[in-house]
């Protein structure tokens, strides 16, 4: 079974068709394209992610190549500034890089009319825009403190039992 197929369903909705869908999804793409970071919900974020992948991957074929064209004046929606972006600024980045050329990030929960919504920050690597702040984790918290402890005597045992079979 594929990756992105959980239980027999090979993408997400979005919308009422996939007509819709690939409207959402193209307008997402062209945005990332063109801001190199975008701030959407996790589910519309991380299927543009693939997206956004593959046409790297596709535009690195260059302007020439008559499936590299279709593909990029399909996902640009024939926007020349998007297309120069990516044939001039994104392609010689990720030159030699193979995928991996974004990056995901998840902000906290959003209320929206009764709703929970799990927002996410999609952005493209080497980006100038300024980092996005990594959490760090607190070596305070309950959970990394029962943690610690539970490691230091997991040690303080092992080491009891390797010192009493070298004797």
């Amino acid at each position: 079974m594929p990756r992105g197929m959980a239980h027999g369903v090979p993408f997400k909705k979005m919308g009422q068709n996939p007509h819709k869908r690939l409207i959402i999804l193209r307008s997402l793409v062209m945005a990332l394209i063109k801001h190199e970071r975008i701030e959407a919900t996790f589910s519309k974020s991380s299927e543009a992610q693939k997206y956004a992948i593959r046409l790297i991957d596709i535009a690195k074929y260059g302007p020439e190549n008559t499936y590299c064209k279709d593909m990029v004046e399909f996902w640009t929606d024939g926007d020349e500034e998007v297309k120069n972006k990516l044939f001039n600024i994104l392609v010689p980045r990720y030159k030699n890089q193979q995928g991996k050329y974004t990056r995901l990030a998840m902000l906290p929960l959003w209320h929206n009319k009764d709703q929970l919504l799990r927002m996410s920050v999609l952005e493209l690597k080497g980006n100038p825009l300024p980092p996005l702040p990594v959490k760090e984790e607190n070596p305070y918290s309950l959970q990394n403190v029962l943690i610690a402890a539970a490691k230091n005597d997991w040690k303080k045992s092992h080491k009891q039992m390797n010192d009493t079979t070298s004797e």
